[in-house]
């Protein structure tokens, strides 16, 4: 028996931390993490205190977004080709090195670039905080055609809600993926499905996190966008918006998951 308790202990021990990061991720102010084989006990800096209410999202096209939380901070997730040079933030999220992710030069603002995979194509682990917007990320593969490449899953919570941007996801989530994602508001999916998931396997990927709000990306053409959403629809209600920018607020969050169809930036700028 004393040998049962003492295994029993030891697992705790190996796997706490993680079910602690899957808790604290998205309401943190202490996050207890394995890092570099190591459990560490980390402190999230602490920068402006957020101010709940509206928070921002707009979409550049391709796999980029500008984050910005309710105060001042922004972020630019895998910004493309499509970005505006000389748009400013705070900090640069990048979770491949493709050329399609990787356009870090076209943001101003000295912001602090965060790199999910290493240039030796490893998972970069990132654990931090830009002023009122935490950041991590989490390591998944690409898909089949780019050889099972790694990727970098990044989450943002800013105030009351937390954001989840996908990358290039090419599998389900395991086991341990879905747990941390349990508590994302919205989540940024890939939906190209030639060199990422199938609309199944994308529905799938939906079901496992059940977030209130799904957001189309990684698609240049925008019937690529309609297809994807007359598939959703038969399984999620689906939102069509005229623009490619959406405001949020936890109070606007659906009960159930809804797929929010922004306006592709191509279509908007010439007016399709």
């Amino acid at each position: 028996m004393k040998r049962r308790g003492f295994v029993a202990l030891l697992i705790a021990l190996i796997f706490d931390p993680l079910r602690s990061v899957a808790l604290a991720i998205c309401n943190p102010a202490l996050v207890r993490l394995q890092q570099k084989s190591r459990r560490q006990l980390v402190q999230v800096r602490p920068g402006k205190s957020p101010q709940l209410g509206h928070y921002f999202i707009q979409w550049y096209g391709h796999s980029s977004f500008l984050i910005h939380s309710g105060s001042q901070t922004k972020v630019v997730a895998d910004p493309n080709f499509n970005v505006t040079p000389g748009i400013q933030a705070d900090a640069v999220t990048v979770s491949n090195d493709h050329f399609t992710h990787n356009n870090t030069g076209a943001v101003t603002g000295d912001p602090v670039i965060l790199r999910g995979i290493t240039f030796r194509q490893t998972w970069n682990p990132i654990r931090t905080s830009v002023k009122d917007i935490t950041i991590i990320n989490i390591p998944s593969q690409r898909g089949q055609s780019w050889g099972g490449a790694a990727n970098s899953i990044f989450i943002y919570e800013m105030g009351s809600l937390c954001l989840a941007h996908l990358g290039n996801i090419g599998h389900l989530l395991t086991a341990e993926q879905e747990q941390v994602l349990q508590r994302v508001d919205v989540m940024m999916v890939p939906i190209d499905a030639m060199t990422n998931l199938g609309f199944d396997d994308i529905l799938k990927v939906i079901e496992q996190v059940k977030p209130p709000i799904v957001i189309p990306m990684h698609f240049d053409v925008v019937r690529q966008g309609e297809l994807f959403a007359s598939f959703a629809q038969e399984h999620y209600p689906v939102k069509r918006f005229s623009e490619s920018q959406l405001v949020l607020s936890r109070a606007m969050l659906p009960k159930s998951t809804e797929v929010f169809v922004l306006a592709h930036p191509r279509a908007v700028s010439l007016g399709e």
